[in-house]
């Protein structure tokens, strides 16, 4: 294999000062950054500079480093709940205790009885790809309990990503997100449905964006709120009811139809189910779909006409989708009006990744043969088919109820798992009535209140690991040593497995780690450490419509990985496990619509989980350059909504949902659609202020209202009344 490499130095401003070039150790997002030290201190970061390196910037969050690697708040030291109070300990009997206790659990209730949360504290990329489980193509759960004998991994991707990464693209074309990517430098329109790349990490998607419209492009947002994306990018704005996003794309698919306007020869020879669902949208006028999402039949009409004589038009979506009563089948039916409309793996459309590109080994941990199913599995089978772990929304059932077996042992790595998900009051009854809870962490959570053991994570600035993007690979470089006894995540896990008496299926260091996943790539770490703004590889050149050509599939053959060989409008996937084959539109069961009696009493839409600037989630409301941008949870609200109720901007108001009352801080704007709400997510943590430590909005939300194929709580669809407080 043969790269392009420039040497990369820095010069050291002046004595006790140095500048050491490596990827941001805020989050996993990869961004490569020079950190400037000050006698061996991290004093700031900035966007590395003279690469060519993909990801070159720094956000609010990362400017703040200083402040959160060197945070008073910050866990140093192993600690263990004694008579009801934490003490400091050593990492030896940290992990006597953890083995001792899951032993003697297992052997009372099996070693199913123990399970492992990660959440997104847990994403750094070395890691992920060491601990997947087998099967997945990618996965944020951690496989260190198979060999103990538990299934029961799980984490965070039982309420983000997999719906939109995973199963909706699985069932359409066969493949999966992480192989996909939207052609925005040939796109002449761009949709930006339901994602905010403006607070993604990294902003990427906002770079591009902004290129896009600087050379001419249309941004249309498909959003309830005029985003962040929206303003940067003067984008036109379509306001809509959240949870209806399937209804406007089967509403513009209708009109594709109805005017003949869908790419034909694409129908005819590559598509399965296009008479089915020309007989499901025939109801789906423009006029039926304006009653139900607030956006008007001729502004719906003249976007679909958009979409079908654009000569490409990209589509990008995420989560603001994935979390209503149809959020699976909201995504492939806006993916089905794109390929309809002849944009798919078509020169500025949604592009299928060339797969001969370089791609690092993964170490793949088997379940353990002959254990149960694991939590959540019979439920959400097409989430475990894609995953193969355990589905965490079915968590607090076996440890409260022990069905369908009990669970008495957790570990929770990099998550808060009471301001995460929907119903604290129920986590908080599942977390005390656990006999043994480790949470692994770099700062206290609402979790560690119920913890018998507290472990320190290190930062990512303290973590030797490696980052790969599409032509570029980096070494992350611990540029500080970590900070009390903390220790990386990837180091605490493989102790643990060594304790456990399976060490050697993982490397035993970071350096071991990094050359396993470099064998075979024709790179190795003295190349990596030499150059440590990274390493440009080759990647091929970009074929379109590779279904014609055979590229899509593993054998070989035309068309597309999915059973028929076709884009699947009609999923024969879905079929075989009793899910509707087809995108159908299922009205928010907590609406408008759908229950007008508790709308009566309850008759704002509420929206939670809008990504900001100035926290992640949980994350960093102790941190005061942060805090300062950002110091309260804000609800949003529409002046048309705000007048009524006597509430201005700045005000004290309480959301209440059928489930509970939260304090917020209103923020009047038009930038929201009327009769919707955006209320802020990340509060109930112990840290910061009281505002953000008792305003957790998942007190207003249900854990018992899901997506019934990906099992993802709905968060985006639910009813609310604002009361000024």
């Amino acid at each position: 294999m043969t790269t392009s490499i420039r040497h990369h130095t820095r010069s050291r401003p002046g004595p006790g000062s140095e500048v050491i070039s490596t990827i941001c150790g805020i989050c996993p997002a990869g961004c490569g950054v020079d950190v400037h030290l000050q006698d061996g201190k991290i004093t700031r970061i900035t966007p590395l500079r003279d690469t060519a390196h993909p990801q070159a910037y720094t956000c609010a969050r990362g400017q703040a480093a200083p402040e959160i690697v060197y945070s008073p708040d910050r866990l140093l030291y192993p600690q263990q709940r004694v008579a009801g109070s934490l003490q400091r300990i050593t990492w030896d009997r940290a992990y006597d205790t953890i083995v001792t206790r899951l032993r003697h659990i297992a052997a009372e209730f099996g070693p199913e009885a123990v399970a492992i949360y990660t959440g997104r504290g847990n994403f750094e990329f070395g890691l992920n790809e060491a601990f997947s489980p087998a099967g997945t193509v990618e996965s944020s759960a951690n496989a260190v309990l198979f060999p103990f004998g538990s299934p029961n991994a799980t984490g965070v991707g039982s309420l983000c990503y997999a719906a939109y990464g995973m199963i909706a693209p699985r069932a359409c074309f066969g493949d999966y997100m992480r192989n996909l990517d939207e052609d925005l430098e040939r796109a002449d329109l761009i949709l930006v449905w339901g994602a905010n790349p403006s607070t993604d990490s990294p902003p990427d998607n906002l770079r591009r964006l902004l290129q896009a419209r600087r050379r001419g492009a249309r941004i249309v947002v498909v959003d309830h709120r005029r985003s962040e994306t929206a303003r940067a990018t003067r984008g036109e704005w379509i306001p809509i009811r959240p949870g209806t996003d399937g209804a406007l794309a089967l509403a513009m698919i209708h009109v594709l139809i109805a005017e003949h306007l869908y790419d034909e020869p694409f129908v005819r020879h590559w598509v399965h189910g296009f008479d089915d669902l020309r007989a499901y949208v025939a109801a789906f006028t423009p006029e039926r779909a304006a009653t139900i999402t607030g956006v008007p039949a001729d502004r719906i009409r003249t976007l679909a006409r958009a979409i079908a004589t654009a000569g490409g038009c990209s589509i990008l979506t995420y989560t603001g989708l994935e979390y209503s009563n149809s959020g699976v089948q909201a995504l492939r039916a806006v993916w089905t009006l794109q390929a309809l409309a002849g944009h798919l793996d078509a020169p500025g459309g949604k592009l299928f990744r060339m797969s001969e590109r370089l791609l690092l080994p993964r170490i793949l941990t088997e379940p353990p043969a002959g254990s149960p199913p694991p939590i959540g599995s019979a439920e959400y089978p097409l989430y475990y088919e894609v995953r193969r772990e355990a589905h965490a929304a079915l968590l607090p059932r076996a440890i409260l109820e022990g069905e369908p077996y009990p669970i008495r042992a957790l570990i929770i790595g990099g998550a808060s798992l009471l301001t995460a998900w929907p119903d604290p009051e129920r986590w908080r009854r599942a977390l005390a009535a656990l006999d043994f809870l480790v949470v692994v962490n770099r700062f206290p959570t609402a979790d560690a209140a119920y913890a018998h053991l507290l472990l320190p994570a290190a930062t990512l600035f303290e973590t030797e690991s490696y980052m790969i993007y599409d032509g570029h690979l980096q070494w992350r470089r611990p540029v500080i040593p970590p900070q009390g006894e903390a220790r990386s995540d990837y180091l605490i896990f493989a102790e643990l497995a060594r304790r456990l008496g399976y060490g050697h299926r993982w490397p035993q260091s970071e350096e071991e780690l990094v050359r396993a996943a470099l064998a075979g790539s024709g790179i190795d770490l003295e190349t990596l450490r030499a150059h440590p703004a990274g390493i440009p590889f080759p990647v091929p050149p970009m074929q379109y419509h590779k279904y014609r050509s055979g590229l899509l599939r593993p054998d070989g053959r035309p068309g597309f990985n999915t059973p028929t060989g076709k884009f699947e409008i009609t999923s024969e996937w879905f079929r075989a496990h009793g899910h509707e084959p087809l995108p159908v539109y299922t009205e928010p069961v907590e609406g408008p619509l759908a229950a007008p009696t508790l709308a009566a009493r309850y008759p704002l839409v509420l929206n939670t989980g809008a990504r900001t600037h100035f926290d992640f989630r949980s994350q960093h409301h102790n941190i005061p350059s942060l805090l300062a941008r950002h110091p309260w949870p804000l609800v949003t609200v529409h002046p048309a909504d705000a007048a009524p109720r006597g509430i201005a901007d700045g005000d004290e108001v309480d959301v209440i949902s059928p489930r509970g009352r939260v304090r917020f801080r209103a923020r009047v704007s038009p930038d929201i659609a009327p009769g919707v709400v955006e209320a802020n997510m990340g509060g109930g943590g112990p840290l910061g202020p009281p505002p953000w430590q008792e305003g957790n909005v998942n007190a207003l939300t249900d854990l018992d209202n899901r997506d019934p194929i990906s099992g993802f709580p709905v968060y985006k669809a639910l009813l609310c009344e604002l009361v000024k407080a």
